[in-house]
């Protein structure tokens, strides 16, 4: 046979080549103070199946920018790992010439902690679904999106929850939290993690799971990612689940507050079976206020149309959606069916976003109160949404993992979106205010995936009492404080 090099191969000679060039002309491949040499840069990229981008790539621009423009980083130096030797080789290097490292999967923190001034080790490329139904477990890579995880799941009769967003990865989901429309029935996503495979800092890999390393196991599950190691995989534990009912439910202004008080006493930690699941949106179509349920239902129409009779009562309801069929049909569906919120985004546009737990009863009078505010958005992207917890994520021990949100009715979101720094000084100050308008309201802590770097006390908002115990793991696992953010999970004081 004969021996020919692949195009990836010889594409890659073709990188190496040119590093190596320019570092008989070049003391250093980026801006001053940038550590790595070129030959260090082409070594690297020797050793890799992966490739790295550099800010003199012309597709760098590309390669830095997160989902949200509103974060502007510039890396030193972007690896796209390809397998888990590429992840061991980044943390070789970034130990050799003490690179600040930042795990991206797929780009979506709210905080823009995916990337950084140093090295991003991203884990896009890392993807892969591989079910194994006679174990009823699901082996998932870190850097594979909810339209793969979902794709692969669809039509097999199993299923683990994900979120509503195609483009989201599961690395960093799974590491805090993670909210899906069948969390309710299913739990948080992190409640199904068998285990985790993990590289540490100082280039070992290991299993975390309730029998191996079980602290780490402990920490990963809401612990957030980049604290603690590269997640190179989970393993799930599945469920049974052919079809679901998909379903939506619009309601008049002069009902909307009626709908909010009636979901919180019946649809949240109390009344609603688990196998119902929702988001209630407010948010603007066509420049106009729309007040909308919608979720999906494990089981048949019959038994959704009884879960939510209730709602279907109240005077102007309108059954939007009544679509059965598979989650992960159904999760696409519901992207564009009956609206698709927020509406008419220019290109560009960024976003910004406060969140907070309710736990405490609110009036007709206080959701009113809410809904008119929300109807003072300066512009007409705005969007707040409620995401109702109760069923199997409450009843998931609190101290049995790192997510502690478990004793609540419902995560209240709310996005704002922008253009230029004109623009966003006038969307942000009136998200501050929406947000000192429910506090009262709130429990002080914070859904640890909507990170928010504005917050003063962050490891009592993400974390409360778990802190210490993370503190510990952090020592464990990380001690010389290798993965480390804004946010992050500090090493105890000695």
């Amino acid at each position: 046979m004969a021996h020919r090099k692949s195009p990836a191969r010889i594409a890659k000679d073709a990188r190496i080549a040119h590093f190596q060039s320019l570092a008989t002309r070049q003391a250093a491949p980026n801006a001053p103070g940038a550590t790595l040499t070129w030959d260090a840069v082409a070594a690297l990229e020797a050793k890799l199946v992966g490739r790295i981008v550099l800010p003199s790539s012309p597709d760098y621009n590309a390669a830095r920018q997160e989902s949200n423009p509103a974060f502007q980083a510039y890396p030193e130096i972007i690896v796209y790992c390809a397998c888990e030797h590429d992840v061991l080789e980044c943390l070789a290097v970034a130990r050799t010439y003490n690179l600040w490292v930042a795990v991206r999967c797929g780009g979506h923190s709210t905080a823009g902690y995916s990337v950084n001034s140093g090295m991003v080790v991203d884990l896009s490329d890392l993807k892969g679904v591989v079910l194994d139904p006679p174990r009823e477990r699901v082996h998932v890579l870190p850097g594979t999106d909810f339209d793969h995880f979902n794709g692969a799941m669809n039509h097999t009769g199993w299923h683990v929850p994900t979120g509503a967003c195609g483009s989201v990865c599961v690395g960093g989901f799974v590491q805090g939290g993670g909210y899906g429309y069948t969390s309710r029935a299913f739990g948080i996503q992190s409640d199904l993690v068998e285990s985790f495979r993990v590289a540490l800092a100082n280039g070992s890999i290991v299993t975390a799971s309730a029998q191996e390393n079980p602290g780490l196991y402990w920490a990963m599950r809401g612990g957030t990612g980049g604290n603690f190691g590269v997640l190179l995989q989970v393993t799930y534990r599945m469920h049974r689940l052919d079809q679901v009912w998909a379903w939506a439910i619009s309601w008049d202004a002069a009902h909307a507050a009626e709908v909010l008080t009636t979901m919180q006493a019946h649809y949240m930690k109390t009344g609603a079976p688990d196998a119902l699941g929702y988001m209630m949106n407010l948010g603007y179509q066509n420049s106009t206020p729309v007040y909308m349920v919608q979720g999906m239902f494990c089981g048949t129409r019959d038994e959704g149309m009884k879960a939510i009779a209730r709602l279907m009562a109240i005077p102007s309801a309108q059954l939007l959606v009544d679509k059965t069929g598979t989650y992960p049909d159904m999760n696409i569906w519901l992207e564009d069916h009956p609206y698709t919120l927020p509406d008419n985004l220019p290109d560009g546009v960024a976003e910004t976003k406060a969140c907070g737990y309710i736990s405490t009863p609110l009036s007709t009078a206080d959701w009113q109160r809410i809904i008119d505010y929300f109807k003072t958005s300066p512009n007409p992207w705005s969007l707040a949404y409620l995401e109702p917890y109760g069923g199997a994520i409450n009843r998931y021990p609190v101290a049995d993992s790192a997510f502690i949100h478990r004793h609540v009715d419902a995560d209240l979101v709310v996005d704002v979106f922008w253009t230029n720094d004109t623009e966003r000084a006038q969307m942000e100050a009136w998200l501050d205010g929406f947000m000192n308008l429910v506090k009262p309201f709130l429990n002080g802590h914070v859904y640890q995936n909507y990170p928010d770097a504005s917050l003063q006390d962050f490891a009592q908002a993400y974390w409360g009492p778990a802190y210490p115990q993370l503190q510990q793991v952090k020592a464990q696992y990380d001690p010389g404080n290798f993965f480390h953010f804004q946010q992050s999970v500090r090493l105890p004081q000695k």
